[in-house]
């Protein structure tokens, strides 16, 4: 989108700019560009004021000739005053870093600056735009999302930005509002979990300021207000004109209604949950487990006096242990799990726990912790056998959400006064087991640190083409890397036909305890394997790991990629003929060689040329 108007940048650098558009920016790098090309040719001055980016988001900036200011986060009104504040041009027209303007749009912010900045009255003249929002894809033109007026554009000085949160402009003086043609596209929320992202964003704010100006509001007045939003969104408003848009836009504007006047409520209670021993249930797969491991590290923040425990299968015992933030470990066995009321009811009482949260809601540990009476039960409330037996319900829907696995976890623990909080993504979550034994004589027969390669996923998820991870394997020993293969015995005999020999590739299926295998993972240059727990295990480590996913739900990095340090993910948009990822050999052997690098520094060991 380049639309030409009749906006010319000034030559002089010494003269004012005639319009900045300002905007207020943090890691908005999937955003930005979309708006910078917008606003292309036609922008004075774009200056974008950035509150601690991590994501490239000042470099496309600083690429596309926008005035970058570095600033701390203030709330919305202070943060964008001091924005307007930076801006030198004539007018002002503040966007987000979500919306772009069309050409027509463009085209009337033109036409508006050249008729002057008051009117014959002496009132300023100020710009009112429309926004169309798409929502998860679709756009929305009903649900009181469209028409959607914001005043956007005024002469410089003219506003100044106010409220806790969604702030609008207050002008001094007398102002005269023209409604600009064309549309403002608000790229809103691609996936569901930044809607809900955003509602616990807001909401808390909201909640604060009303908190403190002394503010409360009654139980039934929020069941009222709850029930009127969404009759408003999806009735009044004609929501259901929008389809299962405006369906899920009603139902997450109720939600957001309740969310926020619950926060309210919250804050001015007294005797919030101090549980002292809570366990953390997660009795799946192996990678779900290690995903689980940020509400352990935020339990333990929370309450640094409590007794942070893990329920797990036996199976995954070593990884529970190994957990940075876990102070006992349960074990949930096939006994209890086939007598729920019984043996999984006494084990229950003995762990003693006065909270469990259930990560994951198998049926069984519900049951047994709801005989136990666990005074504090909490977990999703979208199975049967949660409905009756849970005393704190999360609604969350997770499979097309777009949200990651470990952040809806998280959101689990709200309950206890925990907020999501995306820094789980760059944490390691487990201890290194010294490479003792078997692992330590394994490593003593490699040249070098090896690159792990795991061809095998349990059918877990979308899998790359064993022909490629033995060409993979030949190309990494080329240049003279160690590579070493892992997995079960049964994933060696299945993979055992493409194994390809030589002096640099170990074949280790079969050979190693999932207690060795974290040990020589901890040791590993890096490792490359789709969706599946030694990934998860590996970056968790700190290792540096090569993710292989698919991009549609369920099975995308999205929601199910690996957290830690040193993650990288290529993603295959299609599948090949066999119905495996479909991603090239060179591309995945540039990410593990290069993967490696940061690795192999740190440990001193000297790098094979490339």
């Amino acid at each position: 989108m380049n639309p030409d108007t009749s906006i010319s940048p000034r030559s002089s650098s010494d003269a004012r700019p005639r319009l900045s558009v300002v905007v207020i920016t943090r890691n908005e790098v999937n955003n930005l560009p979309r708006l910078l090309d917008a606003v292309k040719g036609w922008a004075d001055e774009i200056v974008v004021f950035d509150s601690g980016s991590t994501d490239g988001t000042v470099a496309i900036a600083e690429a596309a000739g926008a005035v970058v200011v570095n600033c701390p986060w203030e709330g919305w009104s202070t943060t964008k005053n001091k924005a307007n504040a930076a801006a030198r041009g004539e007018w002002i027209l503040s966007l987000d870093a979500d919306e772009a303007p069309d050409k027509a749009c463009a085209e009337a912010i033109a036409a508006h600056i050249e008729q002057g900045a008051r009117d014959a009255q002496g009132a300023w003249r100020v710009g009112e735009i429309n926004r169309l929002t798409r929502y998860c894809g679709s756009w929305v033109r009903h649900s009181g999302w469209f028409p959607d007026r914001k005043v956007r554009l005024w002469p410089r000085g003219a506003a100044r930005w106010e409220g806790a949160i969604h702030e609008v402009p207050v002008f001094e003086d007398a102002v005269r509002v023209s409604r600009l043609s064309g549309i403002v596209e608000h790229h809103s929320y691609p996936y569901r979990a930044d809607h809900l992202s955003q509602i616990e964003k807001f909401g808390q704010v909201w909640a604060q300021d009303r908190f403190e100006r002394g503010h409360s509001t009654a139980l039934p007045l929020v069941l009222v207000k709850v029930c009127a939003q969404w009759l408003k969104t999806f009735v009044v408003k004609r929501g259901f004109l929008d389809g299962a848009t405006g369906w899920t836009i009603a139902r997450l504007s109720a939600w957001a209604t309740w969310r926020k006047h619950a926060r309210l409520r919250q804050l001015h209670r007294v005797g919030i949950p101090e549980p002292s021993r809570i366990l953390v249930a997660r009795t799946d797969a192996l990678g779900d487990l290690v995903l689980t491991l940020p509400m352990l590290a935020a339990l333990k923040e929370r309450f640094p006096q409590a007794q942070v425990n893990l329920l797990v299968r036996p199976y995954a015992a070593d990884v529970a242990r190994a957990a940075l933030h876990v102070d006992e470990v349960h074990c949930w066995t096939e006994a209890m799990a086939q007598d729920p009321l019984g043996a999984g009811a006494a084990a229950m009482k003995s762990w003693q726990p006065d909270a469990v949260v259930f990560a994951f809601p198998d049926a069984a540990a519900v049951q047994a912790s709801a005989k136990a009476a666990v005074p504090m039960r909490i977990g999703t409330g979208r199975r049967w056998h949660t409905l009756t037996r849970l005393t704190h319900r999360n609604w969350d829907g997770r499979k097309e959400s777009g949200g990651h696995e470990a952040w809806h976890g998280l959101r689990l623990l709200m309950p206890l006064g925990i907020e999501p909080s995306s820094a789980y993504r760059q944490t390691v979550l487990l201890s290194a087991p010294a490479p003792e034994g078997a692992v330590q004589t394994l490593l003593d027969t490699m040249a070098d640190a090896p690159i792990l390669l795991h061809p095998g996923s349990h059918g877990s998820a979308g899998n790359w083409a064993p022909e490629r991870f033995a060409q993979l394997a030949v190309l990494l020993a080329e240049k003279g890397h160690t590579v070493g293969f892992t997995g079960t015995a049964q994933e060696g005999e299945d993979f055992a036909p493409y194994l390809p020999s030589g002096a640099h590739i170990h074949a280790l299926f079969g050979r190693l305890s999932l207690h060795q295998l974290l040990a020589l993972q901890s040791q590993a240059r890096a490792v490359v394997a789709s969706s599946t727990g030694p990934l998860h295990t590996a970056t968790a480590l700190g290792t540096p790991g090569v993710g292989l996913y698919g991009t549609r739900a369920p099975e995308w990095a999205a929601r199910w990629g690996p957290i830690g340090p040193h993650v990288t993910v290529l993603d295959a948009a299609e599948l090949d003929s066999d119905g495996h990822l479909d991603i090239a050999v060179e591309t995945v052997l540039e990410a593990a060689i290069s993967s490696g690098l940061p690795r192999a520094a740190q440990s001193g060991r000297q790098t094979p040329t490339p």
